[in-house]
């Protein structure tokens, strides 16, 4: 995976869970109970932390220095 499809992962799944935690995304995603919508927010979370993970620093670093 390249380092922007990572980055770009990371911020959509971090972005996905401030929405759920902030209450936008309720006014376009009716969740059923709070259950549902905490397992959503943890999915983004998890999903902004693969992402994370995935990104090669060593190869970050060499091409901003």
């Amino acid at each position: 995976m390249k380092n922007y499809q990572a980055i770009l992962i990371t911020i959509v799944g971090v972005g996905i869970t401030y929405l759920t935690m902030n209450g936008t995304i309720q006014n376009h995603i009716q969740f059923e109970g709070v259950a549902n919508e905490i397992g959503f927010a943890v999915c983004g979370l998890m999903f902004g932390l693969g992402g994370l993970v995935s990104i090669n620093y060593k190869k970050l670093l060499k091409g901003l220095l």
